[in-house]
């Protein structure tokens, strides 16, 4: 089974109700891997991942001082039962932000600190039982993926900043995406 990554990105594109994005996402998971499992998975606390993430994001920003380019790397395997982390941040202002490509991604990066995005680990927590594992793969890219896009670009979209950021986010030495650009003026969704 071929994985709806375009699907995917497109829907975290276009649907700027991150409830709704989330919706969106579960029924095309059920469109392309039909199982009843999909219903077994709990709504993540949507608006407090949010929260959470928008006020991590602006402390790290204040650490990554003169980045342009912010680099999310995801982190399936350092959750530790909820105590952990699955996201980590680094930065560089050795990024053109009126480009979308994402070179810079493999140059010096500056870290700041790990976050949890705590709706991330629940679902991994639900995913991760025996009955999902015919279906855990497939799980493990999309629903992380796609989560962790939805929080991180609502997160750009509440975050007050002078600065104008290009994200880029994805799985550590695996696939990655633009996220979107932000301006002092708003959050552009890009998701390529």
């Amino acid at each position: 089974m071929s994985l709806p990554v375009n699907e995917v990105l497109e829907i975290i594109r276009t649907e700027q109700d991150a409830n709704k994005a989330w919706e969106k996402i579960l029924i095309l998971c059920q469109d392309t891997a039909p199982s009843e499992l999909w219903d077994a998975l709990l709504k993540p606390s949507i608006e407090r991942d949010i929260l959470e993430a928008t006020e991590w994001l602006t402390s790290q920003l204040s650490i990554l001082s003169g980045t342009k380019g912010i680099y999310f790397g995801l982190d399936t395997l350092n959750m530790d039962g909820g105590s952990g982390t699955n996201i980590e941040i680094g930065g560089t202002a050795a990024c053109d932000v009126d480009q979308d490509d994402f070179d810079w991604v493999y140059t010096d990066l500056q870290y700041g600190s790990n976050h949890l995005i705590y709706g991330l680990y629940h679902l991994h927590s639900i995913y991760s039982q025996p009955q999902w594992k015919k279906g855990f793969s497939f799980s493990d890219y999309i629903l992380f993926l796609t989560y962790s896009g939805i929080i991180l670009g609502q997160a750009f979209v509440r975050l007050t900043t002078q600065r104008t950021l290009l994200s880029v986010w994805g799985f550590h030495d695996g696939d990655l995406f633009v996220l979107g650009r932000k301006s002092p003026t708003g959050f552009e969704f890009i998701c390529k």
